[in-house]
């Protein structure tokens, strides 16, 4: 995901040296896009860890009162 944005980029660059405006918009475009997944994948995995780190605490409270 990071290399395709990558290459979004260096296409955005591209289109902006010849002058292919409908490049550089469509470009543009997939690397907002990709900069959003991006960082919805972070914040999903964050949410993850977090969650884990809940559960194990309840399992270990569960587990001491028995």
């Amino acid at each position: 995901m990071v290399v395709t944005t990558f290459v979004a980029i260096g296409v955005l660059v591209v289109g902006l040296l010849i002058g292919w405006p409908v490049l550089v918009a469509l470009s543009a475009i997939f690397v907002a896009v990709q900069l959003l997944m991006i960082g919805a994948r972070a914040a999903v995995e964050s949410n993850d860890r977090r969650l884990a780190a809940r559960l194990t605490a309840r399992q270990e409270a569960h587990n001491d009162e028995s």
